[in-house]
């Protein structure tokens, strides 16, 4: 016997077939990539420890300077020269001239809510005289009005 297959079900197969090779996929990737490079070394399985490094040998070089020994200062000529900053004098303020008061809205006129209203009440009375006079006609088919009882 010989099912036929319904749209839903073709689509929900082909959804779980997406979804298990994305899984798939993603796991494979995951056994693929190298461990990061903070890990610790894997443990050798005969138990021997690893031989531990010497440690680095520090290179010869100047030794810092001694914490006693007194910072000098840098020389005046590499220091930028500063401008005498300009007097400061205090002058009256004036108010701040008065801004000119926002426009109302649109949304908050009351003209604007009447249109609104006047548009909603015309398109439903449209609709339900519509909708009522296709009721009391009889189907628009080629069979006519007929009755099945």
């Amino acid at each position: 016997m010989h099912e036929t297959m319904t749209p839903m079900v073709i689509l929900r197969r082909a959804a779980l077939s997406a979804l298990v090779i994305l899984l798939g996929t993603t796991a494979a990737r995951g056994q693929v990539e190298p461990p990061p490079a903070t890990s610790p070394p894997p443990a050798d399985p005969s138990g021997a420890a690893p031989p531990a490094a010497a440690p680095a040998p520090t290179p010869p070089g100047p030794t810092p300077p001694a914490a006693s020994q007194p910072v000098t200062p840098l020389a005046p000529t590499l220091a930028p020269d500063t401008a005498p900053a300009p007097p400061l004098m205090l002058e009256q303020r004036t108010n701040p001239a008065q801004q000119a008061p926002r426009p109302k809205p649109l949304y908050r006129e009351t003209w604007f809510w009447a249109a609104v209203g006047v548009v909603f009440v015309t398109a439903t009375v449209i609709l339900f005289v519509t909708l009522r006079d296709k009721a009391s006609e009889p189907p628009n088919t080629t069979f006519g009005n007929m009755h099945a009882f």
